[in-house]
């Protein structure tokens, strides 16, 4: 079963038809991109996403991003870290500071995921591939001095129900990026499962306020203005809550299924060269990311 939908800005530079999304975004299929051939999966690791809710104005966030980072270094990578951008107190422009803190970093999909998984105990906080067991009572976010490593080494260890794998690439002529999943069904499974899409950019140089405690140690406290912002969300490609690609009840181990989403780029100041897909399956009950994959975009 193959499934193509590419999410493009600015619809009216295009004739072709299109519906609209429970979410209102607008869906149409664009002919520019071309599905990849994609190998024969021979992967048996469950991949970690980590999300890091941060912002510019969160002093303690660079503490967040260096544990994550430090993580990723020693594991290597089954762990897929992404930046998301949240709360106007931590993360909006500030006219008045400029010409620091000028970058709104900030995106819709990153605001929906802040507010559908909990948004309530404050700056930096973290999610592990969703999980609300690792909490009690049961959320979704875990602050980032929860002593997590144990957690995520756990689930590496895990045995992958679904296995992915990712193509990207981008369009110049375009300015649209394309990116392509091949997911197949590795166990028997009981709940329907979605996919997202996800676009992040990378190696941002930008502002960031610093305590001076436990993040990057050749960072000083106070203002810095050529701090590193890793794996920054851009845009949700396909919206934050995806698309259904398996049916609950309905599979069998060796399904797979080829989807699709795209982006146009508008915004002048990204860098195309420093471009991530990242994509994941999701248990539409539970919530859990079942596999996540990252691809460098071609």
């Amino acid at each position: 079963m193959k499934k193509i939908f590419v999410l493009i800005a600015l619809l009216a530079a295009f004739s072709c038809d299109y519906v609209e999304d429970p979410l209102g975004d607008v869906i149409v299929v664009d002919p520019t991109c071309v599905e990849p051939t994609f190998a024969q999966n021979t992967n048996t690791k469950r991949n970690v996403l980590i999300e890091d809710f941060t912002g510019f104005y969160c002093n303690n966030c660079p503490r967040a991003a260096y544990r994550i980072d430090t993580l990723k270094n020693n594991i290597g990578k089954q762990i897929i870290p992404v930046a998301v951008h949240v709360v106007d107190q931590f993360a909006a422009p500030r006219p008045a500071d400029a010409p620091k803190y000028q970058t709104d970093f900030r995106t819709p999909g990153g605001n929906d995921i802040w507010t559908a998984y909990g948004g309530i105990i404050g700056l930096p906080s973290i999610m592990i591939s969703r999980i609300d067991t690792f909490n009690n009572p049961a959320r979704f976010q875990v602050s980032d001095l929860t002593p997590f490593n144990d957690q995520v080494r756990q689930l590496i260890d895990d045995v992958p129900v679904v296995n992915l794998q990712v193509k990207a690439n981008y369009i110049a002529s375009k300015s649209l990026v394309c990116a392509y999943a091949e997911t197949e069904v590795l166990a028997t499974l009981a709940d329907d499962h979605s996919i997202v899409f996800m676009l992040l950019e990378d190696s941002i140089i930008d502002w960031q306020l610093y305590s001076g405690a436990g993040g990057y140690p050749f960072y000083s406290a106070g203002d810095i203005p050529d701090y590193l912002h890793k794996h920054v969300l851009r845009r949700s490609m396909n919206n934050y809550l995806g698309e259904t690609i398996i049916t609950g009840g309905n599979n069998v181990v060796g399904d797979k299924t080829i989807t699709s989403s795209s982006y146009m780029v508008t915004e002048s100041t990204w860098k195309p060269e420093h471009f991530e897909v990242v994509a994941f399956v999701y248990n539409n009950r539970t919530k859990e990311i079942m596999q996540a994959y990252k691809a460098n975009v071609d």
